[in-house]
């Protein structure tokens, strides 16, 4: 199975944008600078968990639970140009990053907290969106049976929900009327998921389909929480893009 090159191409600038476009500067708020002698009364005042302060030619930096100030390295650091996912991954395994400014003096952080912020959000939803897309279009391109992989009233629902669409002139085919769970179902008829992930069983798919499906409705439905460990959303993102990433699959229908 070969996807077309101009679909291939739209899903490429997709990934771009989510995965590459929107930066860590979107998360990050204005780092407040202490002075050795007052950091930490205002570490507690304002219930900081790290404090900075600029002290003999160095920055230094301090977080509740260590001993003493220790200078700012490299490990603590991320250019302004960071992807945010790529950030994400990072603050999976630290709770905070600095980001110097056009000058190279420290004037940001980002820590775990940011990532509740609406530009990750948007990112999470953007990947979860491209995956359907994805799916959608080998659907079109390898399953010419794929109705017989949904109940009859799933299949009445696209059905209706594509005639409303063609009465509103709207130029669309009855796939893209299909919801999310529905391509959970076509892909596991016949154990085509398995073109993706041959150690996957049956369960696995439908486990992961229906987490995925249900970050979707979390945060189509602005809730505050997820219903998901950060931890997990890495691990449903890297399933995604490990999907995508095959590209053509030699497909069994």
């Amino acid at each position: 199975m070969v996807l077309k090159k101009q679909f291939t191409n739209a899903l490429d600038r997709l990934r771009l944008l989510f995965e590459e476009q929107i930066t860590v500067m979107t998360l990050a708020e204005n780092l407040e600078v202490f002075s050795k002698e007052n950091f930490l009364s205002e570490m507690q005042e304002r219930r900081f968990h790290t404090a900075v302060f600029f002290e003999d030619q160095k920055w230094w930096r301090f977080d509740i639970g260590e001993l003493e100030p220790v200078p700012v390295g490299p490990e603590d650091l991320l250019e302004a140009s960071t992807p945010i996912l790529t950030a994400f991954r990072g603050l999976l395994k630290k709770r905070r990053f600095f980001i110097k400014d056009e000058s190279g003096e420290l004037a940001f952080i980002i820590t775990r907290t940011d990532l509740d912020k609406i530009p990750m959000r948007i990112c999470i939803f953007g990947m979860i969106s491209t995956f359907e897309t994805f799916l959608k279009e080998l659907v079109r391109a390898s399953i010419n049976d794929w109705q017989e992989s949904l109940s009859q009233n799933r299949l009445h629902q696209a059905e209706k929900l594509f005639a409303w669409k063609m009465e509103r002139g709207e130029d669309i085919d009855l796939i893209q009327c299909i919801q999310f769970g529905d391509l959970g179902s076509i892909f596991s008829k016949k154990q085509r998921f398995k073109n993706f992930e041959p150690g996957f069983s049956r369960d696995d798919w439908v486990d992961m389909m229906n987490a995925i499906g249900k970050l979707r409705d979390a945060l189509a439905h602005s809730q505050l929480n997820l219903g998901f460990t950060w931890e997990e959303i890495d691990g449903i993102i890297l399933f995604i893009r490990r999907i995508i990433d095959k590209g053509d699959i030699d497909f069994v229908k």
